[in-house]
């Protein structure tokens, strides 16, 4: 997963890096809440911990500011030192999926990261439909226009993992990270080749109404287009 941590904090924030890091996880440290906002725009982010104290903008506002970003549905778990329990119910009632009070301890941590994106990224559905593309969860299948497409089991999660992030764009390492759990046999080439081939096995061009672009030093984009060939 790529996990945003926003603390002002470097000790701390750099140690929950190495956490996080040794669990197989990318990171992305910021240090100030104006700072992470602006970034939201740009990064795909699967949890984020947010301090509540920050320099510019605390906590509380930087969450209730990413909550009116168009698709966001991040889980935000409130990482700070007030325990008091009126602040606990306040952030939880704000948004926040999970509250955790300094100091952190690694196994907790990990395992509350653990349970809240099982609750949040719980399949409900077993067929999941992208107009021309369907994915057939239970069998494991892709179709094109009715039409099983043959991939392989790597092929099949990083399509679902694209699917599941369209208009985002996706660092290689936040690829590694959440199709390949950073194996150690795997490098960024293997991504590059990987899209490559699902770009033609599932023939995505913007005839059939998609695009999966890649960024330049940045990474990939899946995007579908309307009618017009703009980006829906």
């Amino acid at each position: 997963m790529h996990i945003g941590i926003v603390d002002d904090n470097r000790e701390i924030s750099a140690l929950v890096q190495l956490w996080l890091e040794e669990a197989g996880h990318s990171v992305s440290a910021f240090y100030q809440g104006e700072d992470f906002v602006r970034n939201c725009h740009e990064q795909r982010f699967d949890v984020v911990l947010l301090d509540w104290v920050l320099p510019d903008l605390d906590g509380d506002k930087v969450l209730q500011q990413v909550q009116k970003q168009p698709g966001w549905d991040t889980p935000v778990i409130f990482v700070t030192a007030r325990s008091r329990e009126d602040d606990v119910a306040d952030m939880l009632e704000l948004g926040a999926d999970d509250y955790i009070i300094k100091p952190l301890h690694q196994k907790e941590l990990l395992a509350r990261i653990g349970a809240v994106t099982r609750r949040r990224f719980k399949p409900q559905l077993e067929i999941l439909d992208y107009g021309i593309y369907q994915i057939d969860l239970r069998s494991r299948t892709l179709y094109r226009d009715k039409q099983p497409i043959k991939l392989t089991e790597m092929e099949f999660n990083l399509v679902c993992f694209m699917f599941a992030n369209v208009g985002h764009l996706l660092s290689r390492d936040h690829i590694l990270s959440s199709v390949w759990r950073y194996d150690a046999n795997v490098n960024t080439r293997t991504v590059d080749t990987h899209m490559s081939r699902i770009r033609k096995k599932l023939e995505i061009t913007e005839k059939n109404g998609w695009r999966l672009s890649s960024i330049y030093q940045r990474g990939y984009r899946l995007e579908q287009f309307d009618p017009e060939q703009r980006p829906l």
